[in-house]
């Protein structure tokens, strides 16, 4: 099992260094001396409150300048030694709470693609029982729906990014929604390849999505969308705050350490309030049965969500927040930009509507993508990825940048 690793961590890291050769060896190597001194610390010295020392380390490194903030947009962290540290950190905060962190830990947390674009290493199960055409034929159609997702529908869509800095309301609710794609697009696709990628290897990894848009309130949504951190967050601040103090106060402790996570700036903390008092306000809509109330609450918090989430500029985001409806141009914009991108937005909306829309048929029970991993929708997927497949937008992982 230790020698499985070590090779499937080595495949690894050469993947990522060709996906990725202007990275360089330094950020394979970096995390993997990093993660070793803390494996090799934590696993034999307990040290009180060492999972939260872990968890908001990144955060002292955002608050300190020397990594950014997680708000989605491009912005590639030039320290290199501090490289992969959100994901390595949550993963061991994770396990050390549990009390499952051991020395072998350390070829799953440090594995290069994981450090790179998620998901938080949680587990690391092997699947090599099972005969290779297996595996081949259950999760390869991950791969080509992640590399749909990433290259086809999310890369395009950066061209829309302009549409950060105007700050009236519509515009505004414009790139929420074009945003909101894009991370989904971006980060469930990476996460699908990688998820793919390590089940074809022999391993099963966490399912990062579960398609989110699938979802009837906001609480399912959270429940599907990037799950390695709900789960790392339910452990290290829902349950402890839960036994002692209120629900409200249990969810805003848990908004607020997942904001701090992302980057300590203003839109974040506004960012963690906003959805603590949504997520609360669903369960009381759910207590008493308004359901349709629940439904339509979803989409509200998910873009105002993300309007607050992807502005690090507080004086704009100030003024996106007070609603101003004059000069706006932002459709005439959106109709000015390369076909490629309006056609990635229509198969980005077109994957989210499918989702909402057809949410309670029986291909979408498991809510693992089986609509998409059907015969006929994966030909149609390669059909269309090779018809518009392109250079256009930037590539890059919206949660491997630090």
């Amino acid at each position: 099992m230790h020698n499985k690793l070590i090779i499937i961590w080595l495949i690894s890291a050469l993947l990522s260094f060709l996906i990725a050769p202007e990275q360089g060896v330094s950020k394979i190597f970096f995390p993997f001396a990093a993660v070793t001194i803390l494996v090799f610390t934590f696993s034999y010295v307990r040290l009180r409150y060492a999972e939260y020392l872990l968890f908001f380390s990144i955060s002292f490194a955002s608050l300190f300048g020397f990594t950014q903030t997680l708000t989605g947009s491009h912005a590639e962290s030039s320290n290199v030694i501090l490289y992969g540290l959100s994901f390595y950190t949550a993963s061991i905060a994770y396990l050390f709470a549990n009390n499952s962190l051991n020395t072998s830990s350390l070829w799953s947390i440090s594995n290069p693609l994981l450090l790179s674009t998620g998901p938080i290493a949680l587990f690391y199960k092997s699947i090599s029982y099972k005969k290779s055409k297996e595996r081949f034929k259950y999760y390869i159609p991950f791969v080509i729906i992640g590399i749909f997702m990433f290259k086809v529908v999310a890369s395009p869509l950066t061209e829309y990014f302009f549409l950060l800095e105007k700050t009236d309301i519509v515009s505004s609710l414009l790139f929420a929604v074009i945003f909101e794609l894009f991370i989904y697009m971006n980060f469930c696709g990476l996460s699908l390849l990688i998820y793919g990628i390590f089940g074809v290897l022999g391993y099963r990894i966490p399912l990062n999505f579960k398609q989110p848009f699938s979802s009837a309130n906001l609480v399912e949504f959270w429940r599907g969308w990037h799950r390695s951190l709900s789960e790392v967050l339910k452990i290290l601040f829902y349950k402890p705050l839960r036994g002692k103090f209120p629900l409200f106060v249990a969810l805003m402790g848990v908004y607020l350490a997942s904001a701090m996570w992302h980057g300590v700036t203003f839109n974040f903390l506004a960012w963690g309030v906003f959805n603590a008092i949504f997520f609360w306000l669903t369960i009381q809509f759910l207590k008493r049965k308004f359901n349709k109330l629940a439904f339509v609450l979803m989409p509200f918090t998910i873009v105002i969500g993300r309007m607050i989430f992807a502005d690090s500029d507080t004086d704009r985001l100030i003024q996106k927040l007070s609603f101003d409806f004059t000069n706006f141009d932002a459709m005439s914009s959106i109709l000015n930009t390369p076909i490629h991108s309006l056609i990635s937005l229509l198969l980005g909306l077109a994957i989210v509507f499918i989702e909402i829309s057809f949410r309670n048929a029986r291909v979408m029970q498991k809510r693992n993508y089986k609509y998409l991993r059907t015969p006929k929708m994966l030909a149609l997927l390669c059909c269309i990825g090779l018809l518009f497949i392109s250079n256009l937008g930037v590539d890059y992982a919206v949660y491997g940048q630090r």
